[in-house]
């Protein structure tokens, strides 16, 4: 049984989008979330298939609500709003980087561009984080096997990134099964203005080599492997993202 959140205060828009997914996908449960605050406590407790933010809920906007939901929900997110410069720069500043969430729909909702998208994000699966292509040096790091042994470890070139996972091409073998846990280095460029004195600005990131924990996703006969990240820092979350702005402005 296929089930939908949808966080928005306008009824005309609410029925409209209900009728949307009933009409798709027959027997879909519709629940529903007036404000953010709902919306994050529905989704402590729940997990539906998809969810349906509008860009101006009582309490927050919709892509704030929509990075906060990121933390704990990993499904498809489809944001909804009226067309307007501010949602067209709020879309570019903070959801340029995910496939769903940057698609938005406008309002007044239309059947078939609704429509389009739960084939797309629900139906047919698609990859909902964007990912940018890389040619940089990685290793990927196993645990030990027992107390006294040395961890595991095998060079690699990312292939391409997201802010879910990477895709790498390994430069040697190691021995690697579904859902093990590896660490995963990164270096990227630092982003943003240094303050005078020992602290950096917030808009400053990585610039230097981090940690990303990570678990395989797949393996393939080509030597490549699948990562998907576990919890990423502020810190690495804000770096991956300068680098993807910069590389979306490059291309």
């Amino acid at each position: 049984m296929t089930t939908v959140l949808i966080a928005d205060c306008c009824k005309p828009s609410l029925v409209m989008t209900s009728e949307v997914f009933k009409d798709k996908i027959a027997g879909t449960i519709v629940d529903v979330a007036l404000t953010g605050k709902d919306a994050l406590e529905y989704l402590a407790k729940q997990a539906p298939d998809l969810c349906v933010v509008d860009f101006d809920l009582p309490d927050v906007d919709g892509p704030a609500l929509i990075e906060a939901i990121r933390k704990i929900y990993h499904g498809p997110i489809l944001m909804t709003a009226y067309p307007d410069h501010m949602v067209e720069e709020a879309v570019d500043d903070h959801l340029f980087y995910f496939n769903d969430a940057s698609q938005w729909i406008s309002k007044p909702i239309n059947f078939d561009e609704l429509s389009e998208k739960i084939d797309r994000f629900l139906v047919e699966g698609f990859r909902i984080g964007k990912r940018f292509e890389s040619k940089m040096d990685t290793q990927l790091i196993a645990k030990a096997a027992g107390r006294g042994k040395r961890a595991p470890k095998v060079q690699g070139t990312i292939l391409n990134l997201s802010l879910g996972g990477a895709c790498i091409k390994l430069d040697g073998s190691m021995k690697m099964k579904k859902a093990q846990e590896l660490t995963m280095t990164l270096s990227l460029p630092a982003h943003g203005k240094k303050k005078t004195g020992a602290k950096r600005s917030a808009t400053t990131a990585l610039g230097g080599e981090t940690k990303i924990k990570a678990t395989v996703a797949w393996t393939n006969t080509k030597g490549e492997v699948g990562l998907q990240f576990m919890r990423l820092t502020d810190l690495q979350k804000r770096g991956l993202e300068d680098y993807f702005r910069a590389q979306a402005e490059t291309e």
